[in-house]
């Protein structure tokens, strides 16, 4: 449901489009209103001067702050240059602990960075071009399915790039798993995400970790699921041993610098559930909200068609094809940054730390809120509209390298963006070549961020196959 007084969505009379987006309060919300918000979406609570100043700082309490970080020079400050005086979030490794323990995503110093070195290999450009065949026939196999409905039909297109970006995950990453562990993992990581505000409430709150809130008991059994899941397929690959033939045979091969042993079990059972989750949902919601962007869009749709018919014409997209489709990815940038598929960084100084004139104290939370970077006032011009031509070579060429940010920055950007920037080429090209996306005229659906952004109420888009 829209609710006009903090939610907006409007299409002018010379069709430009102005795609839903929150209305932000005008100032921080007290603690009795944040909470039940933050529950909802922790995209409600963000003020307004966020999306107009650099910095925002507010101390809640004595010795405890909380920096919102928008300006370029300041986040980069965060994200590059003090990086290493950086902890993840305590609400982070809270969060995830429970499912991805002290993997990639949620570990610091030499226990990061070892897992960094160990996992970039796998992600040459050389290897993310080896897995377009695997990309193009996920997408035909979604294709397929929206034949076997019919030539017209109102499809769930959230849970259908959610199926789509899993499949492309599971040939490159787990090459011969078992339908019954798949579906486990798809399900539980599922599972586990869509509670996850709670846990990151509590979090927030410092309430201990020993104190049930309404969804401990459901996150806890999916990271149970997708752990043991994961476990399985680590056990049975680690005795079948042989070569390696897709992304885990190569993490079973990994071997720590400084003294050669190999990832333990948990450890690689983490950093795989980070690539598989990482991998899967960031991409399923770039490819959602582009879907519904172009479904608004006719124009840009029949652009985009134009382009790949120019470039692949019938055949199976491939690596050569590429870097061809430049109106594809633009829009695809642009959807990007509309809607960042990972929309808020956080990060806690390990000690004081001096940023835009605020001494912020060790234990403080630092925010760099993605979603408000990039529809900022003083960044981006007329920022809630939707406009590809953003991303020309000239108009990319000036930006500061913190302005535009969907994999994140610095040391610990996504180390898989060149993989999920293929991916999401090859799948939306091959959809808009095959079907047309209509938008029913109703659905506004709520950015809501769930670690990932997703459309409150799903996404129902009509799709005609061509």
């Amino acid at each position: 449901m829209d609710h006009p007084a903090r939610f907006s969505n409007r299409h002018t009379d010379n069709g430009a489009l102005y795609p839903p987006t929150l209305t932000p309060p005008e100032r921080p919300l007290p603690i009795w209103k944040l909470v039940p918000a933050f529950v909802k979406n922790p995209l409600r609570p963000l003020p307004q001067q966020v999306y107009e100043d650099d910095l925002m700082v507010i101390q809640p309490r004595r010795g405890f702050y909380i920096a919102w970080v928008t300006g370029p020079r300041l986040v980069e400050q965060i994200l590059v240059d003090d990086a290493d005086k950086m902890l993840k979030s305590p609400v982070e490794k809270r969060v995830f602990g429970t499912s991805l323990a002290d993997g990639v995503l949620i570990a610091d110093g030499a226990d990061w960075r070892w897992q960094r070195r160990a996992l970039a290999p796998l992600f040459r450009p050389v290897d993310v071009q080896s897995y377009v065949p695997a990309m193009a026939a996920a997408a035909n196999a979604q294709i397929a399915r929206w034949r076997t409905a019919g030539p017209s039909h109102t499809h769930t297109i959230d849970r259908d790039m959610s199926r789509t970006t899993y499949d492309v995950i599971l040939s490159t990453m787990l090459a011969g798993n078992h339908p019954a562990e798949a579906e486990a993992i798809r399900k539980g990581g599922s599972d586990y995400l869509a509670r996850i505000s709670w846990e990151m409430a509590a979090a927030i709150l410092r309430v201990p970790k020993w104190v049930p809130h309404p969804a401990t008991w459901h996150m806890r059994r999916a990271a149970k699921t997708l752990r043991g899941a994961v476990g399985d397929i680590v056990a049975r690959r680690r005795a079948e041993g042989g070569s390696p033939t897709d992304l885990l045979g190569r993490l079973l091969l990994a071997r720590h610098p400084d003294t050669n042993a190999p990832m333990s079990d948990a450890l690689v059972i983490s950093n795989l559930l980070t690539l598989l989750e990482a991998g899967h949902e960031t991409t399923a919601s770039a490819l959602t909200w582009t879907l519904y962007l172009l479904a608004r869009a006719p124009a840009w749709q029949q652009r985009v068609l134009d382009e790949v018919r120019a470039v692949a014409g019938d055949a199976l997209i491939e690596a050569q094809h590429v870097p061809k489709l430049a109106v594809t990815q633009r829009v695809l940038k642009e959807s990007m940054r509309l809607y960042p598929p990972a929309p808020v960084i956080a990060r806690e100084p390990a000690q004081t730390l001096s940023l835009g004139g605020f001494d912020i104290p060790p234990g403080s939370q630092i925010i760099v809120p993605i979603f408000a970077i990039h529809r900022h006032r003083k960044l981006w011009t007329d920022p809630d509209l939707f406009d590809p031509d953003r991303f020309l070579p000239e108009a990319e060429a000036g930006r500061p390298r913190m302005q535009y940010m969907p994999f994140g920055g610095g040391p610990r950007i996504c180390i898989g963006a060149q993989f999920a920037m293929t991916e999401a080429t090859v799948l939306l090209a091959s959809f808009v070549r095959a079907a047309r996306f209509d938008w029913d005229g109703q659905h506004k659906p709520e950015p809501i961020s769930r670690i990932t952004l997703r459309p409150a109420g799903g996404m129902p888009l009509a799709v005609t196959l061509r």
